[in-house]
């Protein structure tokens, strides 16, 4: 999983320093230990088998859908204009790896489209996204 993190990142790198306020609505990443919420590791506990799993699994990924635009906005909001533009280049990048990852995941894992491993998948980059911009976020507060 090492290199998705580095691909990640070195997406992300081409994104500007930016600030942000303190009516930030979204919540803080999890740690890079734990990509998904604990809401979501209790459920997939609780669950038996693949039937139960797939609710918990779509909840997540709404959740860490929702979280991360959230968080993209608040940042979007802080940048000037030419910051922003490097912001989408970048988000549309990592969109882009998103649906390129999931396509060759799926195909692995299960040509059918019967497997939850790639949505499973897209919650851990979602987190690591959300994580980057958090970052940028963050050392955006330190220049201030």
């Amino acid at each position: 999983m090492k290199p998705i993190r580095i691909a990640l990142l070195a997406l992300s790198l081409g994104a500007a320093s930016c600030a942000t306020t303190a009516s930030e609505t979204f919540e803080t990443p999890p740690a890079l230990e734990q990509l998904e919420s604990k809401t979501y590791l209790d459920c997939i506990k609780k669950a038996n088998g693949r039937v139960e799993r797939a609710p918990c699994i779509q909840k997540e990924l709404a959740w860490q859908r929702d979280q991360l635009s959230r968080l993209y906005e608040a940042l979007a909001r802080q940048l000037n204009e030419s910051q922003r533009a490097e912001l989408t280049k970048s988000q549309n990048a990592w969109k882009t790896f998103i649906e390129q990852e999931g396509t060759m995941a799926q195909s692995v894992y299960d040509p059918q489209g019967l497997d939850l491993g790639v949505d499973d998948n897209e919650i851990r980059w979602t987190a690591q996204r959300r994580q980057q911009l958090q970052r940028h976020l963050t050392i955006t507060r330190l220049g201030k």
